[in-house]
């Protein structure tokens, strides 16, 4: 299968899937903070954020190892497999134990404690799941993925109703996320099973083993790294400013959380072809990486301008009145959405050219600037001062990793970036001109004149719109 139907057709399923993944879960917050009051949706966000600093000693960074070493050699899929999975399980205890342990360090309420272990319980569940799925994301099956996960959201969502209905609050929602793990994680291993795609005998293989935890070690500090500055904010604004404010920022979060559904698509399904390409012809995967790259800086460009200028009336819409003082953290971490768009991007092109050292180095570096950051700026500001620290945060992880591809793996060039910028600029003007109009038509409007400015600027052409053509029509 070419390049182009490959990723066309991984884009398909893994975006079908997200879009539903994603947004039955932010339907599901959405619910949620209506019916809790801010702080207990601030006390549900931190016992979810909490566990999470910790699963990477679960995951250990085997999951973009095993996509990457079966999309090179499928045969080898069993024993990949196989030697990850045990090694998972023994680590699995020790994902445990942190969590007890930090929850004694950090003392929640008992109501909140009860949701962080009910909580760990699905995140090791789910980390199953996902090592799992990412045997399908391997062989670049991303319907049964995408099917695993819908699965999962619509029963977190049925239970979720079923819990606020009863008005078993705080701990029935966790409750709810844990039922939900347990029959995602039952799907998966269906799924598996009848689609023998790890089937074959396999024997242990000492050095193999020291191999592959040789390599998954730097993706594991990697994604510690980015746990650690991606959810540092929550714990420590748990622990300086009132719960209400955990859930302003949460509500926030939760935004950018659904939007970044984007280049997680796009990245991930282009990831195992990436990964081949290395080995095979490194122009060519700098010509994808480039197409990759102009989509996504197109794409996020509309998304920042206009949660920023919106922000506040966005918030209140989808939230309610009572989440309307969320809108400046959301300007903020919209900002700061930007350049996730273009790290995705960036980070897997790193470790698709097997410089996983180097990107956990990077996202080391992330954690000094965000838990710096943070505790300057939350005393003095609040929830708005911890998206202003993260807006920093992936400022500067940006500048690494540019520096880094360009001189470690190639020199990526951006097509038309001032004719996108000045689509984004004339876009903006009329939001701001506009913004007492009612916050969805306005929306609309902003779209609509953002993709006519590109077309007038020349910053998409026929030309685009005929290779995407010939591609789609590849695929069917």
């Amino acid at each position: 299968m070419s390049f182009a139907r490959s990723v066309v057709k991984n884009v398909f399923f893994k975006g079908l899937g997200e879009v539903l993944i994603r947004g039955l879960s932010f339907a599901f917050m959405v619910l949620v903070a209506r019916t809790l009051k801010a702080a207990d949706f601030g006390a549900l966000n931190f016992a979810y954020s909490f566990p999470l600093l910790f699963i990477i000693l679960a995951d250990f960074g085997f999951n973009p190892l095993l996509i990457r070493e079966i999309s090179r050699d499928p045969g080898a899929g069993a024993r990949v497999f196989g030697h990850m999975l045990y090694t998972k399980l023994a680590l699995s205890g020790a994902f445990v134990v942190a969590v007890v342990a930090g929850v004694a360090v950090v003392a929640p309420p008992p109501g909140t404690r009860e949701a962080v272990f009910l909580l760990t319980g699905f995140m090791l569940l789910n980390s199953f799941t996902e090592f799992f799925t990412a045997v399908f994301q391997a062989h670049q099956q991303m319907q049964w993925e995408a099917g695993v996960f819908t699965w999962q959201k619509l029963l977190l969502l049925a239970f979720g109703l079923l819990a606020l209905g009863l008005g078993w609050g705080l701990r029935g929602v966790a409750a709810a996320y844990l039922a939900a793990g347990v029959c995602g994680l039952a799907a998966a291993l269906w799924v598996l099973r009848r689609r023998k795609l790890v089937a074959g005998a396999w024997q242990w293989d000492w050095a193999f083993w020291q191999r592959a935890f040789a390599q998954a070690l730097p993706l594991t500090l990697t994604t510690l790294f980015i746990n650690l500055y991606f959810r540092i904010d929550t714990t420590l604004l748990t622990k300086l400013r009132p719960l209400s404010e955990v859930g302003w920022y949460g509500a926030a979060h939760k935004c950018i959380e659904v939007l970044m559904v984007v280049p997680a698509v796009l990245v991930a399904a282009t990831f195992p072809t990436f990964s081949k390409m290395f080995a095979e012809d490194l122009g060519r995967l700098q010509r994808a990486a480039e197409r990759v790259l102009h989509l996504l800086f197109m794409l996020a460009v509309p998304l920042v301008v206009g949660a920023v200028l919106l922000a506040r009336p966005l918030m209140a819409l989808v939230f309610g009145p009572a989440f309307a003082p969320a809108g400046i953290a959301l300007a903020w971490l919209s900002v700061a959405l930007g350049f996730i768009f273009i790290n995705y991007l960036l980070s897997y092109l790193l470790i698709s050219a097997e410089h996983q050292r180097l990107n956990a180095l990077v996202s080391g570096l992330a954690v000094l600037v965000s838990v710096g950051a943070n505790l300057l700026l939350i005393p003095r500001w609040g929830f708005a001062g911890a998206g202003a620290a993260a807006a920093v945060t992936e400022l500067i992880l940006f500048l690494a990793y540019a520096a880094c591809v360009r001189t470690q793996v190639f020199a990526l060039k951006l097509s038309a970036p001032g004719r996108v910028l000045l689509a984004g600029v004339g876009m903006g003007a009329v939001v701001w001109l506009l913004r007492a109009f009612p916050v969805v038509p306005l929306i609309i409007l902003g779209g609509l004149v953002y993709a006519g400015l590109l077309w007038f600027l020349r910053a998409v052409t026929p030309e685009d719109f005929r290779w995407l053509r010939e591609k789609m029509q590849k695929v069917g």
